[in-house]
């Protein structure tokens, strides 16, 4: 799949309608900021108020899907700014698929961690077996502790070197496992497809493409960088005021990439479902339309 045939395409279908796409974009970035507004709290209440916001705004993104798709189809005359609340408005159809790709993205980021876990103290066992003689060889003699000490400072190199590979393993494992569910709202939008039948049919559709997902992702990194730096930055100069100067961060940081690259990234994703699609559903039913006049 050549990428960058995807992204001039989505650049020439963006020429026309892209205030649109960027409005119906800041409408969902203001309003999907919701649930941060009680992140952080100690109080129960507003916990449980921010879990429930969270869950309740799973198919929020959905409006993402709509606009882009609506671009891709030579359909941006409809474009309008309901789209950015179609999440809610389609709720009930829209959720249990949201919910079960969250869901398995959930369960594989969590066996990830489990196993990074179990090897980190596996591996540093003898490591961490050894503390307690720290605490004896000081009681006994300043060179004791300072042999005991020696040994653990020689192993933290080791230490931090297996985390982070085992951290960089977890990435990667992540960004496969959602490249194979990328599809799944995409078919729930454009074939109408139950939530179980959208998982098989995300895993059926992205086997040999996941390469070719990830290098569109890649293409993109530099400005994910930039807009993860800005917010970073923000946060850091407001962070006397917590709770407001992450939010305003995520405010600027979220402008900066709607008016950069996230339209682009958007509609070149929404190209790149298409063109998987259009092979493996369009154009066998063109084909056996054809073969069916030529019968008649």
């Amino acid at each position: 799949m050549n990428i960058s045939s995807i992204k001039n395409r989505a650049e020439e279908l963006l020429i026309y309608c892209k205030p649109q796409v960027i409005h119906i974009m800041t409408i969902m970035l203001l309003i999907g900021l919701i649930p941060s507004l009680f992140d952080g709290s100690e109080n129960a209440f507003i916990s449980l108020i921010s879990l429930v916001l969270t869950v309740i705004f799973l198919p929020f993104t959905h409006g993402y899907i709509v606009t882009t798709l609506k671009v891709v189809r030579n359909n941006s005359a409809a474009l309008n700014d309901d789209d950015a609340f179609v999440g809610f408005k389609r709720f009930k159809d829209l959720f249990p698929t949201y919910l079960v790709s969250g869901l398995v993205l959930f369960i594989i980021a969590f066996i990830l961690l489990f196993i990074m876990m179990f090897f980190t103290i596996l591996f540093f066992g003898t490591v961490l077996s050894g503390i307690p003689n720290i605490v004896a060889n000081a009681a006994f003699s300043q060179s004791g502790l300072y042999n005991s000490l020696f040994v653990l400072i020689q192993s933290a190199p080791s230490l931090i070197f297996v985390i982070l590979f085992l951290i960089l393993i977890m990435v990667i494992v992540m960004v496969i496992a959602s490249a194979f569910v990328f599809a799944m709202p995409y078919l729930l939008e454009q074939y109408h497809m139950t939530t179980m039948k959208a998982l098989k049919e995300s895993f059926s559709l992205m086997q040999n493409h996941i390469w070719d997902m990830i290098k569109l992702e890649l293409s993109f990194l530099g400005w994910m960088i930039l807009v993860g730096f800005v917010q970073g930055i923000i946060t850091e100069l407001l962070a006397f005021i917590p709770v407001l100067g992450v939010l305003i961060a995520s405010v600027v940081s979220g402008l900066v990439a709607i008016y950069t690259y996230l339209p682009k990234f958007m509609v070149s994703q929404a190209i790149f479902f298409e063109e998987l699609a259009y092979y493996r559903y369009e154009e066998p039913k063109q084909r056996f339309q054809g073969e069916y006049q030529d019968v008649e």
